[in-house]
C-alpha cells in the first residue's frame, strides 16, 4: 500500500491539545510520515517532501485556514506530480470544511479509524470542488467558502463574544449564527457595515448591478454543519450564493427558512437572493472572509471567483 502523509498546523485552535496522541496513532504505522507545522510555516517544504516520498493520501490536521493554505499552496506551486487524495481532520474552532468532507468525532480516534479502514478498503472517497477567489493580478487563493458584509461581522463577532467565552465548534457555530441574528434585529444600524460590491458578471439579470449590500455568500460546500445551509438556489453550477440587499429587512421571518435554505415567496421582494454558477465577476470594497481568513479586496481590481480544480477526498 502506497504512503500516507499527515501535516499537523500545532498553531490550530484544538491541535497543540492532540498533537501528542496524533503523532502515537501515526507512528504505529510504518506508512504515515507526519510533519509538525508552526502555524503554515514550512508548509510549501513539508508538501514537496509528501511529493518526493510519493504519499498518495494526505491527511491535513488543522482548521478551515489549514485546508485553504494547504490546496493554494499546492496548486500554485504545482506541487504534487499527481494529486493526493486529501482527509480533512478537524482540529480548528469550527471546521466548516470537515463537516461536510471529512472525518467526524475525536482527532486521535478518528485518525485511527481512518487508518484501519483505509488498511482494510473500506473508505469512502468524494470531490468536491474548489472556490478559487483572484483579485486583480494577485495569485488566485483557493478554499470552499467566502462571506462579505454581514458575514464578516458575524466572525468578528463570534471570536469575541461566543469563542472567548469557550463555545467550540458546532455549538459555537449556531450560538453565533442565532446571537447574531437577534443582534441584527435589534440593533440595525450598530451590527454591521454593509459591503459595497458590484456584479460584473455570473448574477441572475434581476439583481441590481452595484450598491450597497447586507451580506454575501458563496461556497462550494454542500452543507455547513447543524443544518445549516442558507443556499437555494437551483441553477446549474459548483458554486452557490446568496445576496441580501441593504438595508436588511424581515430578519426574524426570514431567518430560520433562509438558513435551512428554504426559499419563501416573499424573499425576492425583500431582497433575499440565492443561485448557482460556476464563475463569477465582481468589484468588492472591503474585507471578506475566507475560510475564517480575512482579505481585504479593493473595488478598483475586479475578483473572480471560479470552480475549476476538484479536490477528492477521502472519509
Amino acid at each position: 500500500m502506497t504512503s500516507v502523509g499527515l501535516i499537523i498546523n500545532d498553531k490550530s485552535n484544538r491541535s497543540a491539545a492532540v498533537i501528542d496522541d496524533l503523532l502515537h496513532v501515526a507512528h504505529r504505522s510504518d506508512s504515515v510520515r507526519s510533519e509538525v507545522l508552526d502555524g503554515i510555516q514550512g508548509l510549501g517544504k513539508a508538501l514537496a517532501g509528501m511529493n518526493a516520498s510519493k504519499v498518495d493520501t494526505l491527511i491535513i490536521a488543522g482548521g478551515d485556514g489549514t485546508l485553504q493554505a494547504t490546496f493554494t499552496d499546492m496548486i500554485n506551486n504545482r506541487r504534487f506530480d499527481l494529486a493526493p487524495h486529501y482527509v480533512a481532520l478537524p482540529c480548528g474552532m469550527t471546521n466548516v470544511i470537515a463537516k461536510d468532507c471529512g472525518l467526524k468525532g475525536a482527532p486521535a480516534k478518528s485518525l485511527d479509524n481512518f487508518l484501519w479502514r483505509r488498511q482494510k478498503g473500506e473508505i469512502s472517497p468524494l470531490s468536491r470542488p474548489l472556490l478559487s477567489v483572484s483579485m486583480g493580478d494577485q495569485d488566485p487563493i483557493h478554499g470552499f467558502f467566502l462571506g462579505a458584509g454581514a458575514f464578516h461581522s458575524a466572525v468578528k463577532f463570534s471570536r469575541s463574544d461566543i469563542q472567548s467565552k469557550g463555545a467550540k465548534r458546532s455549538l459555537s457555530l449556531v450560538l453565533s449564527v442565532f446571537s447574531y441574528i437577534i443582534k441584527v434585529a435589534t440593533e440595525p444600524n450598530n451590527t454591521f457595515d454593509p459591503v459595497d460590491l458590484k456584479f460584473l458578471d455570473g448574477a441572475p439579470a434581476e439583481i441590481s448591478t452595484d450598491g450597497l449590500r447586507s451580506l454575501f455568500m458563496a461556497t462550494t460546500l454542500s452543507k455547513l454543519g447543524s443544518g445549516i445551509f442558507p443556499f437555494w438556489g437551483d441553477e446549474p453550477g459548483a458554486m452557490a450564493a446568496t445576496l441580501i440587499d441593504h438595508p436588511i429587512q424581515k430578519v426574524i421571518s426570514a431567518a430560520l427558512p433562509a438558513l435551512r435554505g428554504k426559499e419563501r415567496p416573499w424573499f425576492k421582494q425583500y431582497g433575499y437572493r440565492s443561485w448557482r454558477s460556476d464563475r463569477m465577476a465582481l468589484n468588492i470594497d472591503g474585507p471578506f472572509v475566507f475560510d475564517g481568513e480575512i482579505f481585504h479586496a479593493d473595488k478598483a481590481q475586479p475578483t473572480s471567483l471560479a470552480t475549476t480544480h476538484n479536490v477528492k477526498f477521502l472519509s
